[in-house]
């Protein structure tokens, strides 16, 4: 009996095909919303542990020793890291591998449409391809191609650099480095871990297209463009046994892994008695590239929870209305089956194994454009906007967990139309009594005083207030949707974009070699231009491993004066002075909020191994990472550099 009840009302529904479509299309649009979002979430929060540690990627070192305003020849590198190894600090971990590194500021020189000669700020890296910090070629993507250079005229151009600028394997390109222009053959395009964000130093804005380049070359290659002695370095990375976790930027109450903390402090005490360098000694947190694309990730798993649930709710008081709406479609029917003499009993399991062989139907649909339509769409829209190769991979726990859910929704939503189904009266249906309900004799007085057409709309509206309140409901959850992230980008784009609008007015920045300054200085002055030294220097924190970002300006001025190349907006306090006998310094409100620290504080920093005392007299805002502001000639004389880049204008 039940079965033919069962088929009874299979033929039944077949006859409203159009409704019984577009609940199917409601599941289907469901489940593949919830597949092409769920892996673009997986994407985002698993694409970097795999580039970093994965077996196919590019072993990403755990400590850093800098050398911010020098250069080690390879007896220095060569004692560092043989110093390190001998006296390994007393740690849970254990040295795996030490690597020295030479990382250059330059020049790359390509042609305007019109075929003029334009030069864009550069950074090379000398990489003898060893075990830690590797170029990232993932094979499987066509933003990587070609092989590691292997000859010192060989370099392998970053992937953001080949594709703003079209350059192919093969191509001849000039570059500098401090002392004149080479040619190197681009043997291959890939990645690193200092430029999975695509941004020149101190800028938290992605380079525009043609604006910056990077390369890796061999040590060979470098030392000779740059004229250095072989073995040259002033990077050491630091590579130990396992995964261990580091201290975030984005917490301040609890360290990830004090044990860490320890040995970097530990190591920087040890390069203290090593050298007289002011190195500075950071762990994965102290990469910019590394520390933006993590808080990335952490705001996208943050994220996902909240935007799936608005969509998981979206559809099933959809698909519950859908439904509704298909099985009081029946009610005639059902009115036939009853006056048969069938029970409500037996009605009743037939109106819910209908929803799920919908709702699988509905799945099925919904996993196939998933996985082919939607997950590739959505990956490759993810691949453009950061410029980063991602799999095409959508994981079966993903399918399954969205299907469930979807299948969970559709019983649910058809259990209610299926009692109200089993407990209509025959003659009430014959009559149409089911289908007529006079509205409240309020509502009837409320909307007697409005035009005919009007007042009878409204009354018909509200003549069931469940249905007309869920659909109000999916209706604002979608509004809610929708404005939050126009909101979020709007907000993103005035707080970033704005900001730098306000505070710089130079055109280039330019970077030399330490002491090579006075040749872009005379450049400028021949060509009738302005120019202000700056200081870039990763500042330290006392019993703290993360770091700021120091600036040294030549002068200050707040956005209402603009009266310098780089101007700062105060939130309190007032702009420093120099030579005073403790520097005076700006703090940003991010790190005033994170350490504590207000106007009139005198606090500790650490430049390299040694500690200073600064005193606080403003904190600013508009920065998107910690920031500390100098007098440059007050940073020149804590750290000895001159300048590390020339703002022109």
């Amino acid at each position: 009996m039940s079965m033919l009840l069962t088929k009874r009302l299979a033929r039944s529904l077949w006859r409203t095909k159009l409704r019984l479509s577009a609940v199917v299309f409601m599941v289907a649009v469901g489940v593949f919303a919830g597949i092409s979002f769920g892996a673009y979430a997986n994407a985002a929060t698993t694409l970097y542990d795999e580039i970093y540690d994965a077996e196919e990627g590019i072993n990403l070192a755990d400590v850093w020793i800098e050398n911010p305003s020098g250069i080690w020849d390879e007896p220095t590198s060569e004692n560092i890291c043989n110093s390190i190894a001998n006296d390994w600090p007393e740690s849970d971990f254990k040295l795996q591998n030490c690597e020295s590194r030479l990382i250059l500021d330059g020049m790359m020189f390509t042609s305007d449409s019109d075929g003029t000669e334009k030069a864009i700020p550069a950074v090379w890296h000398g990489i003898d391809e060893g075990l830690v910090d590797k170029v990232w070629m993932p094979t499987y993507s066509d933003l990587s191609s070609g092989k590691i250079a292997e000859n010192s005229d060989e370099i392998v151009l970053d992937s953001h650099v080949a594709t703003a600028l079209n350059i192919e394997l093969g191509t001849d390109i000039e570059i500098s480095s401090g002392y004149g222009k080479a040619t190197y053959k681009v043997v291959g395009i890939g990645f690193h871990s200092m430029h999975l964000y695509f941004a020149t130093e101190g800028s938290s804005l992605p380079a525009e297209e043609g604006t910056f380049a990077t390369g890796y070359m061999t040590d060979a290659g470098l030392e000779a463009l740059a004229n250095l002695s072989a073995g040259s370095s002033n990077m050491i990375l630091i590579d130990v046994e396992g995964e261990p976790a580091y201290d975030l930027q984005s917490t301040t109450k609890t360290n990830e892994n004090p044990e860490l903390t320890k040995l970097v402090n530990d190591i920087s005490i040890l390069m203290n008695e090593v050298d007289d360098s002011p190195v500075s000694v950071y762990d994965r947190s102290g990469v910019f590239s590394v520390e933006v694309l993590r808080a990335d990730a952490e705001g996208a798993a943050k994220m996902y929870p909240y935007v799936t649930g608005m969509i998981a709710a979206i559809a099933g008081i959809t698909i519950f209305l859908s439904l509704q709406r298909l099985i009081q479609s029946q009610a005639k029917e059902i009115a036939v089956l009853r006056t048969l003499g069938v029970s409500k009993m037996a009605i009743m399991p037939g109106y819910i194994i209908a929803p799920v062989f919908i709702g699988l139907f509905g799945s099925v649909i919904g996993t196939l454009l998933g996985i082919f339509v939607g997950a590739p769409g959505m990956l490759s829209f993810f691949e453009k906007m950061i410029g980063l190769p991602i799999k095409n991979d959508v994981e079966f726990s993903l399918i399954f967990q969205i299907v469930i859910i979807a299948m969970i929704v559709v019983l649910l939503a058809g259990i209610r139309p299926a009692w109200q189904a089993s407990r209509l009266q025959p003659l009430k249906v014959f009559r149409g009594q089911h289908e007529v309900k006079v509205s409240s004799r309020k509502l009837q007085r409320i909307t007697s005083g409005l035009p005919a057409t009007v007042g009878l709309s409204i009354r018909s509206s509200l003549r069931k207030p469940m249905r007309v309140g869920f659909t109000f409901f999916a209706v604002g959850i979608s509004m809610l949707l929708f404005g939050a992230m126009l909101f979020m980008m709007d907000s993103m784009e005035d707080s970033l974009l704005g900001s730098i609008k306000d505070k710089q007015s130079w055109d280039i920045q330019a970077s030399a070699p330490i002491g090579g300054e006075d040749a872009v200085i005379d450049w400028v002055e021949e060509n009738e231009g302005n120019y202000e030294l700056m200081i870039n220097f990763p500042i330290g924190l006392v019993d703290d491993n993360r770091e700021m970002l120091g600036y040294g300006l030549d002068g200050f001025s707040t956005i209402d004066d603009k009266s310098s190349m780089i101007s700062v907006e105060l939130l309190s306090g007032e702009l420093p002075s120099s030579n005073n006998d403790k520097p005076q310094v700006l703090i940003d409100q991010g790190t005033s909020e994170f350490l504590d620290w207000k106007t009139g504080d005198v606090v500790s920093i650490m430049v390299g191994n040694s500690i200073h005392d600064v005193e606080i007299t403003g904190i600013t805002k508009g920065e998107v990472s910690r920031t500390i502001y100098f007098h440059r000639a007050d940073l020149s004389e804590i750290t000895g550099v001159e300048s590390t880049s020339i703002l022109i204008q």
